[in-house]
């Protein structure tokens, strides 16, 4: 009778153990947790100056050569670009590529197919995966890899700013 007893206060125990460590997991999701942010970060100050230094330089002359203000920021999904990274790894896996990488273009719509894109004559950003080794160039920077990855979708349909919006 005592030996059922305490089998049946093990097995409880036991019970009690799994589902804590089930909610425990279902809880502690990686995207809670702190994690430090990469070496080229910086700050929404230095931000904030690098794009006034752009509009400073540059978007004048764009916005006077087009005849209206274009775009110059672009939003994307953290969801989608999340789920673009995925894609991009698991389409280098399958091709066994090493030292990935993402590089961004800026591009613009084509004035006359209207009903392909959803901002005609705006700009925009492509995103196109590279892989390969970093290379010496211009003294001691490295460049980022030159091989760009031709058979993977190149990523695009960001929400323009129009008008555009500053850093904030």
């Amino acid at each position: 009778m005592e030996t059922n007893r305490n089998a049946r206060i093990f097995i409880a125990i036991l019970i009690l153990i799994i589902i804590s460590l089930l909610i425990n997991n279902c809880t502690d999701r990686p995207s809670l947790r702190e994690v430090p942010p990469p070496s080229q970060t910086i700050s929404l100050e230095q931000a904030q100056r690098l794009q006034e230094e752009f509009v400073r330089t540059r978007s004048g002359i764009v916005n006077k050569t087009l005849g209206f203000e274009d775009t110059r920021d672009f939003w994307f999904s953290l969801d989608s670009m999340e789920q673009y990274i995925r894609y991009v790894r698991s389409e280098s896996a399958k091709q066994g590529l090493e030292n990935l990488g993402l590089r961004i273009f800026y591009a613009a719509y084509p004035e006359e197919s209207k009903e392909q894109w959803p901002d005609p004559g705006f700009s925009t950003v492509i995103i196109v995966p590279t892989h390969g080794k970093l290379e010496l160039s211009n003294g001691f920077f490295p460049a980022p890899p030159l091989q760009s990855t031709s058979n993977m979708r190149a990523y695009n349909y960001a929400h323009g700013g129009k008008p555009p919006k500053k850093v904030k």
